[in-house]
């Protein structure tokens, strides 16, 4: 362990204890909890519009140059869909459960993920943040590991982490969404159940007609490309948001569940219009504190976090080149020091 990443742990230790024995929400008006189903609606009504218009358009373009675009519009409409799912996972989309499960399903329809499963494999994420053994989302493997891999399995990995990192959530969805089995608890496995009740044979439909009528190309142009360029938002967002040179994934001997909520996580400064199409889900920070914040309250909330615990949130400006450094650096998990290596076992420096 060189004696900058040493340096950087031990600074991320001490601000980690730091925070025991806080309870972090209480930094958070009790007013920003508090839903308002018609404006959840509003912007789950914005992404269905977003989405539904850009793939009716693909119908229609007068040239094939002008699909790509479509198809990224479409992918920022089925993303900002899967936000609004994300709020009824939470239970913050409204203060109903059935509400919640029918908003969430509809909303995952363009995802293919049956609610349930998704929202469990996510509770998963949120338990565990940065855990190297328990967290779900985009946990690096540890040198050691990747190099015991098959030379198949070792290229999907380097995929996922670099030039194909669009198939890191399709790889969650592949494994999880209808697969009863994966969910340890037996009531998760009943849910996930009727979740995959409805979603299977809805997206058999929709999918069956759409190949009737449309033929193999207009089931790749209307269904297949949209799903690839949603998972192009879902796996760049996710990435980004728990993925830095200066974040470590932690053994469970020094992780602690208020570090991960709020040290554990960079926001991106986002574009306001980008900010408002995505719901708000780059101000991730408030959100890991506090998941039952409806998402058009987490500007005022992340607010409130910074002023009780000034230096603690993590911010950066959107660009391009945050996701390349990720894709060109971060790739392997170092057991010495929680930090990361790239695929030439080169140790990346904290902050570079």
């Amino acid at each position: 362990m060189t004696s900058s990443e040493a340096d950087a742990f031990a600074e991320f230790l001490e601000r980690s204890r730091g925070l025991e024995g806080r309870r972090l929400t209480d930094s958070i008006p009790k007013e920003f909890f508090r839903p308002r189903v018609g404006r959840g609606l509003l912007g789950f009504a914005v992404s269905s519009a977003l989405y539904v218009g850009a793939v009716v358009a693909t119908a229609f373009v007068p040239h094939w140059s002008l699909l790509l675009p479509l198809w990224l519009v479409a992918g920022l409409g089925g993303w900002g869909l899967h936000c609004i799912a994300h709020d009824c996972g939470h239970g913050s989309f409204s203060r109903s459960r059935r509400l919640n499960v029918v908003i969430g399903s509809v909303a995952l329809l363009p995802l293919l993920y049956p609610f349930h499963s998704w929202r469990h494999v996510h509770n998963m994420h949120h338990t565990h943040t940065n855990n190297i053994e328990l967290d779900t989302d985009w946990r690096p493997l540890p040198v050691e590991v990747y190099e015991r891999l098959s030379p198949f399995a070792k290229a999907v990995y380097a995929g996922i982490r670099t030039w194909a990192f669009w198939g890191g959530t399709i790889h969650y969805w592949l494994v999880s969404a209808f697969r009863p089995g994966f969910f340890p608890k037996v009531a998760a496995r009943v849910e996930v159940q009727r979740s995959i009740a409805f979603t299977a044979p809805v997206g058999l439909l929709y999918l069956g007609g759409l190949w009737y009528f449309t033929g193999t190309s207009g089931l790749v142009i209307h269904f297949v490309m949209p799903f690839l360029f949603i998972h192009l938002w879902f796996s760049g967002t996710t990435l980004m948001h728990h993925s830095a040179s200066d974040v470590p994934f932690l053994h469970s001997e020094h992780w602690t569940r208020n570090a991960a909520r709020l040290l554990l996580t960079t926001d991106y400064v986002y574009p306001r219009l980008l900010l408002f199409l995505t719901h708000n889900i780059s101000v991730h920070t408030a959100h890991h504190v506090a998941p039952a914040i409806p998402f058009y309250n987490l500007p005022q909330a992340q607010e409130a976090l910074k002023r009780a615990h000034p230096g603690m949130v993590r911010e950066r400006r959107l660009s391009a080149g945050s996701l390349w450094r990720i894709l060109r650096d971060l790739h392997l998990h170092d057991e010495r020091t929680g930090f990361y290596q790239d695929f030439e076992h080169r140790p990346v420096q904290p902050g570079r």
